[in-house]
């Protein structure tokens, strides 16, 4: 049957309407490939899924109605259609991770994440297009071209999740799982006006996606409203559900040094953040100002993606019999990339690796940092740190983008956030990002419930609005 609203619906609104027989599993299926032919396949060509598999797709439908029918315990997801990540494996599906070279490698297995997925019910209906092997936050991609933007089709929708987060706001479906390493699920957020987790370093499996950082990898939810996030981390964690208290009680640290630079875009973005961490004090969360002597190169050099990449790809792609390249050393030498991934992944394939004592140096400059920021945040009493996910508004499609903030989370081990806090002078997304002490996701998540409280809703992008 219909299903009203589909395209905006949260996942409570359509998890309702199944227990309460409004509508059946197989209609939201149906309805999610209907989004995706409308959106990816005609009209704007959002270019946001890369495989479909509407048959499977269809069959687990069936199955989840039938559970549903028969009175059989339920999974926080059941019958819900979902969207994954290219890097992801989903057994018998390709595994393309965004690249033409990879073109051929079947999945033998389901990912644990993926796994997860499925016995919370949920019905993974295809996957989606990212930024090639997970390594840039544009989109760029051998296999898919460039993702757009459904609030601006002439800018990028962040990545390297680009493909996740444009089918989540494009209404697509309701929840996305990407991967984030240096802000890879935060960043396509926070342009698509989306919230999106980052977890604690070791809460959510890695087994069964292509690695990029496997010290900093991580999966992750990226989903239209808070609480949907939050049923969605448990479903991938294995938590309790719920797992926060709704309420205010948390205090947030202003980054201020983090909010802008000259750039008249980016005051704009910092306008937008300074409004928003206004109205967590109209809330009665403490926001006070917080400051760190030279973070930002210490982040930067406590960044461990080059030393890790190459080695840990080509070990992955050594346990996989049916991988058409064995390393990245052969996707670079035979230029099967993206024009635009040429001198990152050259640099990455010739990178001193794991075992050089440089590396071993950035791993402990990782510890150091986790320790410094939570222990000063101990002893000012902070539960939070804010400040923009990005500095700089989304690039146009195909350039490169600057102004990001979201390394700090990747490289010390904590979790991170954003939320959705409005557009920009130009109507674009802006997001903000919270950081919390490691373990301490309920807080992030207690935090964005605060936030949703506040705002006016969710509506379909601008760009795709009459379409």
């Amino acid at each position: 049957m219909p299903i009203e609203n589909f395209a905006i619906a949260s996942l409570d609104t359509l998890l309702a309407g199944l227990d309460a027989r409004r509508w059946r599993a197989i209609d939201l299926v149906e309805a999610a490939l209907a989004r995706i032919e409308a959106f990816d396949k005609q009209g704007p060509t959002l270019r946001a899924v890369t495989y479909v598999f509407a048959d499977e797709a269809r069959a687990a439908a069936t199955a989840s109605d039938e559970r549903r029918r028969m009175g059989c315990s339920l999974g926080l997801l059941e019958g819900i259609p979902i969207l994954v990540k290219d890097n992801m494996d989903v057994a018998g599906w390709p595994t393309t991770a965004g690249s033409c070279a990879l073109i051929g490698l079947i999945a033998q297995q389901d990912a644990e994440i993926v796994r997860r997925l499925r016995q919370a019910g949920a019905v993974i209906v295809g996957k989606t297009a990212m930024h090639e092997l997970a390594a840039g936050i544009t989109g760029a991609s051998s296999l898919t071209g460039f993702a757009r933007n459904p609030h601006a089709l002439d800018r990028s929708p962040g990545g390297s999740s680009s493909g996740a987060a444009v089918a989540v706001a494009a209404g697509y479906v309701p929840l996305a799982i990407g991967s984030d390493t240096a802000g890879s699920v935060r960043i396509p957020a926070a342009f698509n006006h989306l919230f999106g987790l980052r977890a604690s370093r070791g809460a959510l499996p890695l087994q069964g996606i292509l690695p990029l950082s496997p010290t900093q990898d991580m999966p992750g939810p990226i989903t239209r409203y808070a609480v949907d996030l939050e049923r969605a981390f448990a479903a991938l964690s294995g938590q309790p559900y719920p797992m926060s208290e709704v309420g205010t009680d948390f205090s947030i640290g202003v980054l201020d040094t983090w909010f802008g630079d000259e750039q008249a875009a980016s005051r704009d973005i910092s306008a937008v953040a300074y409004r928003a961490v206004e109205r967590f004090e109209t809330l009665g969360v403490r926001c006070a100002p917080i400051d760190f002597n030279g973070l930002k190169g210490a982040v930067d050099s406590a960044n461990v993606i080059a030393y890790e990449f190459a080695s840990a790809l080509t070990a992955d792609l050594a346990a996989r019999p049916d991988s058409p390249v064995d390393s990245l050393k052969t996707i670079v030498e035979q230029g099967r990339h993206h024009e635009q991934m040429a001198a990152v992944l050259r640099d990455r394939a010739y990178h001193a690796g794991p075992d050089s004592p440089e590396y071993q140096q950035a791993r402990a400059r990782q510890d150091a940092l986790r320790e410094q920021i939570e222990s000063a945040m101990i002893d000012q009493g902070l539960d939070l740190l804010c400040y923009p996910t990005l500095r700089h508004p989304p690039t146009t499609l195909g350039g490169t983008q600057d102004g990001s903030n979201a390394l700090l989370a990747p490289v010390t081990g904590m979790p991170a956030i954003n939320l959705p806090i409005g557009l920009d002078s130009q109507g674009l997304p802006v997001g903000l990002e919270l950081l919390a002490r490691s373990g301490h996701e309920a807080i992030l998540l207690a935090a964005a419930h605060a936030w949703a409280e506040t705002s006016s809703g969710w509506s379909l992008p601008r760009a795709i609005q009459n379409q």
